[in-house]
């Protein structure tokens, strides 16, 4: 297996790890009583790693990211299919003259088994932290594949809500988070102040054991990018952009990296997502609307429509990560797609005249789970069919309702999030099944559809 650094020229094939090494990993777990999803507390402060987290998960590759309370010269990631640690362990290092911040560490896996669990510990300077030990499950390849999905938006910074754990305790594929990850609201161009925020994010028990044990994705939306209905005019949005780009174990952005918007898509089995950043590139919502007002900006736009060309015929089913409500009239007020009406139309003609089928929404914003089957979805001068939608928050804030009518109703208030799940036996349909739940798995909305596989 191949194993590359990032953000650092000391990239190397490593060896195994001999059975020396191997017998003072065993012994550290087993000193360290380790067991994953127990609700232990977050390792503490004076711990070599402060969080680990994975992301940009596929059939053969994964994305870590290590948060140290100290530096080192050496930091390496263990990582095999044993939990024990004691078969095809391999090593990562890094030094700490990488230039960046140097309390965060990145390692890009490659050449992975798909459809297999992996844990994996990190070590700064040959010192092993047990509490680090995170897993995570590579992707089926593609084709035919059932899995679920857990999705959900807006939490307090640093939120211990129970819901976390309920999510955990689904044991979906991986976690979509829709964006407020955190209320800091920063109004500065400050990396410092991101990385405080993230830091309180990931120092909490019941997220960080979400984030060790499953993959997640994620995109922004307004209180984790900047001030409450921030956009590309935010005093952060430099900072914005680049604490995600160093915090965050994300997919390749097809922006490029630096100052650039964070937009970005993966698929899983035969279902393409597609996460659009509808924050740092959007003209101010209180503009007057016209046909060049845009809440994605050109080069997203164009990315955009150039993925649902790609994806509709080779993928049966496309999920659109839209963070803002999308139904909705012009005179609402709502910060979302509504005061956005002439791009909202040219997006629906385009999905018309390029007869995008499977598409779906994921939305999150809103404090509530509504679900609409089409009915109130299509936007385009002369008609046209429609597309499901769903809402799925708010995590752990006081609820709220936008937007709509949506057929299937709304349900809101905290503690909520959606699931979905994916029937996909390699047959002429795909049944998408969603259900929005509450922290205790209670289900207050459900939906079913079914797509066709070309």
């Amino acid at each position: 297996m191949n194993i590359s650094c990032v953000q650092t020229k000391i990239c190397f094939r490593a060896p195994a790890l001999d059975r020396h090494s191997i017998k003072a990993v065993v012994l550290v777990l087993l000193l360290g009583g380790l067991t994953l999803g127990c609700n232990r507390a977050n390792p503490a402060d004076d711990a070599p790693v402060r969080f680990v987290w994975t992301g940009a998960v596929d059939a053969e590759s994964a994305h870590i990211v290590a948060g140290l309370n100290k530096t080192a010269r050496e930091v390496r990631l263990h990582y095999s299919v044993e939990k024990t640690m004691t078969d095809s362990t391999t090593m990562t290092r890094m030094r700490s003259d990488r230039p960046g911040n140097q309390r965060v560490a990145q390692f890009q896996l490659t050449d992975l088994l798909p459809n297999t669990r992996y844990f994996y510990l990190v070590s700064l300077d040959g010192r092993l932290d047990s509490s680090s030990i995170g897993t995570f499950k590579t992707f089926p390849p593609e084709g035919p594949a059932s899995f679920s999905v857990a999705f959900g938006s807006c939490a307090a910074t640093g939120s211990d809500h129970p819901v976390f754990s309920t999510i955990r305790r689904l044991q979906p594929l991986f976690f979509l988070h829709l964006g407020d990850m955190h209320y800091e609201n920063i109004g500065v161009n400050d990396v410092n102040e991101y990385r405080r925020a993230w830091d309180q994010v990931l120092a909490s028990n019941t997220q960080s054991l979400l984030y060790r044990s499953h993959p997640i994705a994620y995109i922004w939306d307004d209180h984790d990018f900047g001030p409450n209905n921030s956009d590309r005019t935010a005093a952060g949005r430099q900072a914005a952009r680049l604490t995600y780009q160093e915090y965050v174990p994300h997919y390749p952005l097809p922006a490029g990296t630096g100052d650039v918007p964070i937009y970005q898509a993966f698929s899983a089995g035969r279902v393409r997502f597609i996460l659009s950043d509808l924050r740092s590139a959007r003209d101010p919502y209180e503009r007057p609307d016209s046909p060049q007002k845009t809440l994605m900006g050109a080069r997203q736009k164009q990315w955009f429509f150039d993925e649902l060309l790609e994806s509709s015929g080779r993928y049966p089913l496309i999920v659109w990560v839209s963070t803002l409500p999308w139904i909705g009239d012009y005179d609402s007020g709502t910060d979302g797609w509504p005061e956005y009406q002439f791009e909202r139309r040219e997006i629906a003609e385009f999905i018309d005249r390029h007869q995008i089928r499977g598409l779906c929404m994921l939305s999150g914003d809103a404090h509530m789970l509504a679900i609409d089957d089409g009915t109130n979805t299509q936007y385009a001068a002369e008609g046209g069919r429609g597309f499901p939608l769903m809402h799925a928050a708010a995590l752990d804030r006081i609820g709220t309702r936008k937007g709509g009518p949506y057929s299937h109703g709304t349900y809101r208030g905290g503690g909520q999030f959606g699931l979905m799940t994916i029937k996909d036996n390699g047959g002429e349909l795909i049944d998408v099944h969603w259900s929005g739940r509450t922290d205790d798995n209670e289900e207050l909305l459900r939906y079913s559809f079914s797509v066709k596989a070309p």
